[in-house]
């Protein structure tokens, strides 16, 4: 009695006069247990929520659904579950609440077949969003009955699962990890279908997934699914560039590789795994990948919301098809994206490369002004200083760059190219080898200080740190493909041979022959040389007691014969012979200061050739008109080799009045013929080109033409080593910031072609000195120059 006092207490007079008058009202009998609920007396409630729901009609679904939760906050969960299943079977509005306040009381049960049992039917992704606890119980539910397909769709719908350290997460990753098996073909094509939502969008994720499908042996399913067009409908096309990446990785055919990659580009232009699997590598580039590459990155250039991490693969490849027109996107990127450091700095760093540093110097200069201590921004601003030939600040950014990052990659090289700048070699020479203890295979580094090295005088160390030059990107010349051991100045058995090979280009042949006397000292009639098919008459007649075989593709088998024991490039000879180039400094350093040279020369012209051109020479040259060749560049410019030539008018302005000038220039344009002839007609010098002879590739006949000449005036280009080898006065037009080069190994003079004078400027000023000297020169050498003509 005292238990209902209670009760009639805790609810409205009124209602209680409805109860006792109908009974069987299960209406009245939830709204009273409404007002228990209200009242915190859940015991009672759990009476009225019961007497409501075996009371006769009509039925209350909420009623039962408020039965189910006062179990529950009674803590009888078993009874709950079991209402709240009922609800949710009713197919009422609260069917859905009710089915996962049933999860929930299974959960706390461990009963997770019953989970198992009651949403075997629902998808997954019909519970996006809904309650995040819903995807965590029902997936551990699956994953403990042996159904793990369906435990990781549930998984992946948890808002969590973004967080790799989150609790779906924790599980997603121990059920791949433990070896469960998929399953069926069809669980796994279902799988991904209903996880497409989140699956693309979590790198790490489809990763593991797409691991673990693979290694049960279901490759089918997982190409299939990857094929379908619902895929990339639900996955938004981000599936795309998951399946381009899934053919690159097993090596499937290049058509199935691009065909999605330009699928993924066509719908997301900045899916970066679209981009990687479209990106040719080096042994399969071709200008079709070219140009699918090119058009990628113009469109991620051009679209308004590209993101910089994507803009940034869109610079890297622009770089890599390096063609002209890419130079306008990454200036178009860099404009765009002015605020990304890292991305100014990339498409700066190119720009410096392309010797473009006046574009360069304010994308870096903007990225070091947002980010103070980024090393690598500090040493492409020492680069571009450097370039634009102010390499005080140069010196400047490169040491900041290092206080930021000691072991930059490249930073003391470009401190020690900004130390060259300012012709301090020898804080040059430390930086660089400061560089070589970091980075020890820096193969940049190690060239800057050889010729630093050599340029000193240095030149044991220097010849030594020469000879390895090929593992420089973008050396000028490939290393022959001979399977002989390197020669390092054995004596041979009789009738063996040792191939030197040239290399680098026609110039260098000729300057670097000189080494062919020593080595022909040591294996007298044993060296087989490999050269430029142009250049074997000249050696020939030059080396009689050496076999010359041309250059080709393939190797000419002469050179893989079984009397070829050993092989050496010919760059690698003066580093084997430094006592012998010890001892010609000695021998010629009085030649340094004579003011005219002539006669050194060890390159043997054809002496009816000669005769030839002599008589030639003479109808246009007599009396007293000295007969000069002359060029002004080579077929190749870059800014840095622009450094080192002339208009064809300053030349000009170098040669005395009344000369003949004969014509030396393998490549040109007419209007820098009629440029010279402007400048050199008022004053009586005439320019001769002589038609028929091939300035390029007739070069026998080109040294025999050069030895009929008295001088030749030319940048340091083959020309100028051509006149050398062979004796000629040669007055060379040099760049150089302190007024000396690497050949001349610390002396006045190359030692070995004292022939060559070499005249320099300071790069920051012009070539008025240089021309006034030489002319003054030739002036002043004119009855020599004549006299050794006779």
């Amino acid at each position: 009695m005292v238990a209902v006092s209670a009760i009639l207490d805790a609810i409205d007079r009124k209602d209680a006069f409805v109860l006792l008058e109908t009974p069987s009202d299960s209406i009245s009998w939830d709204l009273t247990g409404q007002q228990l609920i209200r009242g915190q007396d859940i015991r009672s409630a759990l009476r009225f929520f019961k007497r409501s729901a075996i009371s006769g009609p009509p039925y209350s679904e909420n009623g039962l659904y408020r039965l189910a939760m006062a179990f529950e906050l009674n803590g009888d969960i078993e009874s709950a579950a079991g209402h709240y299943v009922r609800v949710a079977n009713s197919g009422s509005a609260l069917s859905r609440d009710a089915r996962r306040r049933a999860v929930g009381c299974f959960g706390q049960l461990s009963q997770w077949d019953r989970i198992v049992d009651l949403m075997s039917s629902e998808s997954a992704a019909e519970w996006v969003n809904f309650h995040r606890d819903v995807a965590m119980l029902v997936g551990i539910a699956f994953g403990n009955c042996g159904r793990i397909c369906r435990a990781i769709s549930w998984l992946c719908i948890a808002p969590q699962i973004s967080d790799r350290d989150s609790d779906p997460a924790k599980v997603v990753s121990n059920l791949l990890e433990r070896g469960a098996n998929p399953g069926s073909s069809e669980d796994v094509e279902n799988l991904i279908l209903e996880t497409a939502h989140v699956l693309f969008a979590e790198d790490w994720l489809a990763r593991k997934v797409f691991r673990w499908i693979l290694r049960y042996g279901h490759q089918t399913a997982l190409e299939s699914v990857l094929a379908s067009h619902e895929l990339i409908v639900r996955s938004g096309g981000k599936s795309l560039g998951y399946a381009a990446a899934y053919h690159l990785e097993l090596k499937h055919d290049q058509s199935a590789i691009r065909n999605a990659a330009r699928r993924a580009l066509i719908w997301h232009p900045d899916d970066r795994m679209g981009m990687r699997a479209i990106l040719p590598n080096e042994h399969e580039f071709a200008q079709q990948n070219a140009e699918w590459l090119l058009r990628w990155a113009k469109v991620a250039a051009i679209l308004p919301n590209v993101e910089d991490h994507t803009a940034n693969d869109a610079a890297i490849a622009l770089k890599f098809v390096d063609q002209e027109i890419c130079l306008v996107y990454l200036e178009r990127l860099a404009d765009k994206f002015k605020a990304s450091p890292r991305l100014l700095y990339n498409i700066a760093s190119h720009f410096n490369e392309k010797s473009f540093a006046e574009t360069a110097y304010p994308m870096v200069r903007r990225a070091i002004l947002m980010e103070p201590a980024y090393a690598k921004a500090l040493s492409a601003y020492s680069v571009s200083n450097s370039i634009m030939l102010d390499p005080e600040p140069g010196v400047v950014a490169a040491k900041r760059a290092l206080v930021c990052d000691p072991s930059l990659q490249s930073g003391h090289t470009n401190l020690a190219m900004a130390y060259r700048g300012l012709g301090n070699l020898g804080k040059a020479i430390e930086a660089g080898l400061r560089q070589l203890e970091y980075h020890p295979r820096d193969a940049v580094a190690r060239m800057g200080v050889a010729f630093n090295q050599l340029t000193i005088g240095a030149i044991e160390q220097g010849f030594h740190n020469y000879r390895s030059r090929w593992a420089q990107k973008n050396f000028p010349s490939q290393k022959r493909p001979f399977p002989q051991r390197e020669w390092a100045l054995q004596k041979l058995p009789p009738g063996k041979k040792t191939l030197i090979y040239m290399e680098q280009g026609m110039g260098d042949e000729l300057m670097f022959s000189w080494f062919l006397r020593y080595a022909d000292m040591i294996v007298p009639g044993q060296l087989v040389v490999e050269c430029d098919p142009r250049l074997i008459p000249v050696f020939e007649r030059s080396f009689p007691s050496i076999e010359f075989r041309g250059r080709d593709a393939p190797v000419d088998p002469r050179l893989l014969a079984d009397d070829v024991l050993y092989k050496l490039p010919i760059g690698h000879l003066p580093s084997l012979f430094t006592a012998e180039l010890r001892t010609l400094i000695r021998e010629r350093w009085a030649l340094a200061v004579e003011p005219r040279v002539a006669g050194h020369g060890w390159i043997v012209p054809d002496a009816d050739g000669v005769a030839h051109w002599k008589s030639k020479v003479r109808e246009i040259a007599s009396g007293d008109r000295p007969a000069i060749g002359v060029a002004w560049r080579s077929g190749q410019i870059t800014r840095t080799r622009k450094l080192q030539y002339l208009a064809p008018d300053e030349l000009a302005a170098s040669l005395p009045d009344n000369t003949v000038a004969i014509n030396l220039q393998y490549v040109f344009e007419e209007e820098e013929i009629e440029q010279f002839e402007s400048a050199a007609s008022p004053r009586g010098i005439t320019l001769t080109t002589f038609e028929g002879l091939d300035l390029k590739d007739d070069l026998s006949d080109v040294i025999d033409l050069i030895a009929a000449l008295d001088a030749v005036v030319t940048p340091m280009t083959s020309t100028a080593f051509m006149g050398g080898v062979l004796g000629i006065p040669t007055w060379v037009f040099r760049t150089s910031e302190f007024k000396a080069t690497w050949h001349q190994l610390g002396t006045p003079h190359i030692p070995w072609i004292p022939e060559i004078k070499l005249c320099f400027r300071d790069p920051r000023v012009g070539w008025e000195d240089v021309i006034s000297r030489i002319h003054d020169d030739l002036l002043e050498a004119r009855g020599w120059l004549l006299s050794r003509r006779a």
